[in-house]
């Protein structure tokens, strides 16, 4: 798939899912505007990629909307609307609901909730005024079905579900088109940087991708009009089972990370 000359914002890119996403992109031929909170490690991937115009790194935290109103201004400057955006940069939260701490609470939907609509409403506008564009979302499979541990985490990637189903509909007829992108767990740091609150009960299941993984299915939700794509068997089997067995499911759950202790 190529993506030839295609300006493409990269949210939360400076390390896992969001930079290999960059790396892909940039392999496909498009001109990547990376942006998050770390300069150095932006600095280090445009260096590694060619700097601009391949990649273009632009310092930006998602949970401050002065800082992506800044952003978002010096790429409409530099080229007008991007082509697409993936709103990738995220934060986990790994704690019962009644150990989450008020703090960790509005961390977790500062960044995964407020941080993807800050960044997308910045570049609907020209999208829109253009006639065409792709707004890719990474949600996650506990966006599908909440499970013990995960429920701030999981209430916060279920918004983003909501968000994309309502945009499409304001965007009928404008050729600016939402997908979203479900993930199952994934081998980066995020694993080892996502909050942690109260005594660990069970163990998470270790990743089921590899952030390149993950990437290529980004790209290939930017190259169609796919509304959702959920990813792995297990994933898919997970987001089924909530649907026709929710009952099993949960006691399933509730018996596998919850009942049994480490």
């Amino acid at each position: 798939m190529r993506f030839d000359g295609k300006r493409v914002v990269v949210t939360g890119a400076s390390s896992g899912i969001g930079r290999a996403t960059a790396v892909a992109f940039v392999a496909a031929g498009a001109r990547v505007i990376a942006t998050a909170r770390s300069e150095s490690r932006l600095r280090s991937l445009a260096a590694e990629l060619g700097g601009p115009p391949r990649l273009t790194p632009l310092v930006a935290d998602v949970t401050d909307a002065a800082s992506v109103g800044t952003m978002a201004a010096r790429v409409l400057q530099d080229g007008g609307a991007p082509d697409i955006v993936v709103a990738n940069a995220g934060i986990g939260l790994d704690a019962l609901l009644v150990e989450t701490s008020e703090e960790a609470l509005k961390s977790v939907f500062e960044t995964n909730v407020y941080g993807v609509v800050r960044t997308l409403r910045c570049f609907v506008p020209g999208m829109v005024a253009r006639g065409s564009g792709r707004l890719v979302l990474v949600s996650s499979v506990v966006g599908k079905r909440g499970i013990p541990h995960y429920s701030i985490y999981s209430g916060s990637k279920f918004a983003l579900h909501g968000i994309a189903d309502a945009l499409r509909a304001e965007l009928s007829g404008s050729g600016v088109s939402v997908g979203v992108v479900c993930p199952a767990s994934t081998e980066t740091e995020f694993a080892d940087r996502r909050l942690r609150e109260g005594p660990r009960q069970k163990p998470v299941r270790p990743g089921r991708h590899t952030p390149e993984s993950v990437a290529r299915a980004i790209l290939r939700m930017a190259g169609s009009r796919r509304r959702e794509m959920v990813l792995t068997p297990e994933g898919k089997a997970l987001a089924w089972a909530n649907v026709f067995l929710p009952g099993v499911l949960d006691r399933f759950l509730a018996r596998m990370l919850v009942g049994r202790k480490t």
